[in-house]
């Protein structure tokens, strides 16, 4: 299965530099983790970073700010994890677990940002995908009983 069938299409975006708090108003709002940062004006929407309620967190403590005197720009995680909308879900896991992260923008060929996918998303397809196996194996080793029968 690829990740253009599993990714959310329901991306929200934010822009470098966005006020912070606001940013954190729309995922609560929205009730996302992370919002993919691109640059205003890009009509592509190629993501530029990525900003997790983590990043939120750790940036102002880091910064020692309130959210109200930082931008996005301030906490994000730049240059963040991006797959292929083609990529198969065993290799997606592979990537994510890779560079550590639980979400990635998903791009199509162009390079724009067309969803986002999260290891929630990936585990249950990946579930599927060993049953189908499991199912095949069963179906093998019947079939392999009522050929060896009398």
């Amino acid at each position: 299965m690829k990740l253009a069938e599993l990714c959310s299409r329901d991306i929200r975006l934010a822009y470098r530099s966005q006020a912070l708090v606001e940013a954190a108003r729309e995922m609560l709002a929205a009730h996302v983790g992370a919002l993919v940062v691109v640059e205003r004006g890009d009509t592509v929407r190629r993501p530029i970073g990525i900003l997790t309620d983590r990043d939120i967190v750790r940036g102002q403590l880091r910064r020692t700010s309130d959210l109200f005197c930082l931008t996005v720009g301030d906490v994000m995680t730049p240059n963040p994890l991006a797959l292929p909308a083609d990529l198969e879900v065993s290799a997606s896991i592979e990537a994510l677990g890779a560079r550590g992260v639980r979400r990635a923008p998903v791009l199509d060929g162009t390079g724009a940002v067309i969803g986002i996918v999260t290891l929630d998303d990936l585990v249950p397809a990946l579930a599927e995908e060993l049953r189908s196996i499991a199912g095949l194996m069963g179906a093998q080793a019947r079939h392999e009983r009522r050929s060896r029968a009398p």
